[in-house]
């Protein structure tokens, strides 16, 4: 698997969500980050300056006009213990690289690629995404 930056991961984890709100039906969808930069650019109050960027927030933006409503927000990391704690959990039940085992629950692309969301046009797209719009 590709590496990626922190920026990355967070789009992907919001991808990863609206996707699946979309899949079983929500109207509407109230989420939460611990990153500033990607919330706020999510909510168009920060520009995206680096380029390779682009392709995520559009596909986000895409994604979040299906539903009816959504709210994004930012919280602090101290605020996010719980989504800490899973993650930690996850750490520590991860297997080594060379043990064979295998555990299907439920499959999910976790990582998109930057070259799988080009934009071959790039529109302004306005975002007010508030609580007051649901």
């Amino acid at each position: 698997m590709e590496s990626c930056s922190n920026n990355v991961a967070e789009y992907n984890a919001l991808l990863i969500d609206l996707q699946l709100a979309q899949q079983i039906g929500v109207q509407y969808l109230e989420t939460y980050g611990d990153s500033k930069l990607i919330v706020n650019q999510i909510k168009g109050e920060y520009e995206i300056r680096h380029e390779e960027m682009i392709p995520y927030h559009h596909a986000t933006i895409q994604l979040a006009n299906t539903v009816d409503g959504f709210y994004i927000s930012h919280v602090s990391h101290l605020q996010n213990t719980n989504a800490d704690a899973l993650a930690a959990l996850a750490a520590m039940l991860a297997l080594p690289a060379d043990t064979n085992y295998r555990l299907t629950m439920a499959t999910r692309h976790l990582f998109y690629p930057k070259y799988s969301l080009e934009v071959s046009e790039v529109h302004t797209i306005s975002t007010n995404f508030e609580p007051g719009n649901l």
